[in-house]
């Protein structure tokens, strides 16, 4: 009889030292975004990726990160709990459905034409009646939708959107200044093959968690994005990727409906959104 209470104990401390370990959990995402998320020989790159390392070294954290593809990244970080997906525009489409914490990075979304287009480009009105290739599912296909184009061309990923533009079978690209370039040399043409012709929005980049993510997770992140940015390492990483363009300073934490029940985890939450780096823009 003792023998079998004590092999009881035993199997409950384990599975309850697993469900502890396990609690605080996270499955790191991201997208094939060069320069800023990427892979390479079997390894994520990119400036948002040495971020995230840097981050995950100061938490004593190990999660492995996955380069996903975007739709597949994005519904695990729509559907399931304790899922971390960067980078993300924290857009109006996207209100309440994640926990955002950053910017991580600051971009600009617009337009760009073949150099050798004779398309009349001097007026946003007649650009909004042109065919325009965008990455499929994202915040810029929201931001031409929100801007009422009327001929959004979605494809797979922005290199092809780049190989469309350059054989003519759109008028125009939308994606980021700061990417452009990257897909551009992706697609085997040269920068100076396309120009910008329009700025659509400025935009900040963040670490997007899932709902029901654990706030004391969440806390850690934001603790080391905060500490980051205090000692200097932030700003020599942006550098490094993105030369001479500013990085963001601030730390913005923006919650998701929350689920919550318990007393102490609200308590947790409301804690959590107190000042202390900065939580304004």
């Amino acid at each position: 009889m003792i023998q079998s209470l004590f092999g009881l104990f035993l199997v409950l401390l384990a599975s309850a030292s697993w469900a502890g370990s396990n609690s605080s959990s996270l499955r790191v995402v991201t997208e094939y975004w060069p320069p800023v998320t990427f892979e390479e020989d079997g390894k994520p790159q990119g400036m948002a990726v040495e971020l995230t390392q840097v981050l995950q070294k100061q938490m004593n954290r190990s999660e492995p990160i996955e380069v996903l593809p975007w739709p597949r990244a994005y519904h695990l970080v729509l559907n399931q709990p304790n899922v971390l997906l960067f980078t993300m525009i924290d857009n109006a489409e996207r209100k309440n459905l994640f926990t955002f914490l950053g910017p991580i990075a600051q971009g600009e979304i617009a337009l760009f034409a073949r150099r050798t287009t004779v398309l009349d480009l001097s007026d946003k009105e007649k650009m909004k009646k042109m065919a325009v290739s965008v990455h499929r599912g994202t915040a810029f296909q929201d931001t031409l939708t929100r801007q009422k184009f009327k001929k959004i061309v979605p494809v797979n990923s922005p290199v092809s959107g780049v190989k469309m533009l350059m054989a003519g079978r759109v008028d125009l690209i939308c994606e980021d200044v700061l990417a452009v370039t990257r897909m551009m040399q992706e697609a085997g043409y040269p920068e100076d093959a396309f120009l910008k012709v329009a700025t659509l929005e400025r935009v900040d980049y963040y670490y997007a968690f899932s709902k029901n993510t654990e706030s004391a997770t969440v806390q850690q992140w934001k603790n080391a994005l905060e500490k980051t940015k205090r000692n200097g390492q932030f700003k020599a990483i942006y550098k490094k990727w993105f030369g001479n363009n500013p990085a963001p300073e601030n730390v913005i934490l923006r919650l998701a409906e929350q689920d919550l029940e318990k007393p102490e985890e609200k308590l947790l939450w409301a804690e959590l959104l107190t000042p202390q780096f900065s939580d304004q823009k």
